[in-house]
């Protein structure tokens, strides 16, 4: 059972910035063989953006930077939007939980982790409850992001964190994306970035900039990061990617880039 009753419906389961010079051949050995098997694809893409910019981390690098510096004795995490949930197996805390309003075909079962089906506007805990609060690619996927924050500052201790994975809607790739119908949109997902048909979601934005996120009522922004995807399953859209962070380089573009990641901390007063 969860800790001093904090939950119902349970299901016990589970750099810098400089620029460095490449040759035109070395370029295109790496490039021309994007088209291998995809741990090769990956290792060769890998190779290639460390060439150009060696300071380069992925989203999901930085991201569980975060969450493994978050987590560990004496944290108490909930994970919003969990899919799978298999992220809370990886980072071990004191209490361990994942929540989503779907039940994911593929959802872990593997205890001591625990798995609530339920909706982020109503959360079944007790005020404070946890030191951290995370969500991966879900905020962008939120109607209401303001009333699912408002229960998330609830159930947060004093001083406790939310790490926000999500889309930035000033990327003009992203807002781009934004006009293209939601059939078409999911096609693209599924059929060209190789992401499953489980994993797609219709999207909002409503709450998808810098700027909303350091205006959230009850918390403040510690850390802020603009990184940009570089998506490596399909080799034209990650040579165009590629050239896309080449460009967000320069001063004062990096707001651009297509993916956020933010730590926020709940105000105590």
């Amino acid at each position: 059972m969860l800790n001093d009753g904090l939950a119902i419906n349970i299901v016990h389961a589970a750099g810098t910035d400089s620029m460095e010079s490449v040759t035109h051949d070395s370029v295109s050995n790496d490039t021309e063989a994007l088209t291998d098997s995809l741990p090769e694809k990956r290792e060769r893409a890998e190779a290639l953006i460390r060439r150009l910019d060696p300071s380069f981390r992925q989203r999901w690098e930085l991201y569980d930077s975060i969450l493994k510096r978050l987590t560990g004795p004496g944290a108490r995490w909930l994970d919003a939007g969990c899919g799978s949930n298999i992220a809370i197996d990886e980072f071990p805390t004191d209490m361990n939980v994942g929540i989503d309003i779907h039940r994911h075909p593929d959802l872990d079962f593997r205890p001591p982790n625990h798995f609530i089906l339920g909706s982020l506007e109503k959360l079944p805990f007790r005020d404070g409850a946890f030191t951290l609060v995370s969500m991966n690619m879900v905020v962008e996927h939120l109607p209401d992001p303001h009333a699912v924050f408002a229960e998330i500052h609830r159930v947060l201790a004093p001083d406790g964190h939310v790490l926000v994975h999500t889309t930035n809607i000033h990327s003009p790739l992203v807002f781009l994306g934004t006009l293209v119908p939601e059939k078409i949109r999911h096609r693209l997902f599924t059929g060209v970035l190789d992401a499953h048909e489980k994993d797609v979601f219709r999207t909002y934005h409503r709450i998808n900039t810098l700027g909303a996120f350091r205006r959230l009522k009850g918390f403040e922004a510690e850390t802020v990061h603009a990184v940009q995807d570089l998506n490596w399953t399909n080799r034209l859209v990650f040579l165009c990617l590629l050239v896309y962070h080449q460009f967000t380089r320069l001063p004062g573009i990096w707001r651009l880039r297509t993916n956020l990641i933010v730590l926020l901390r709940k105000k105590t007063y």
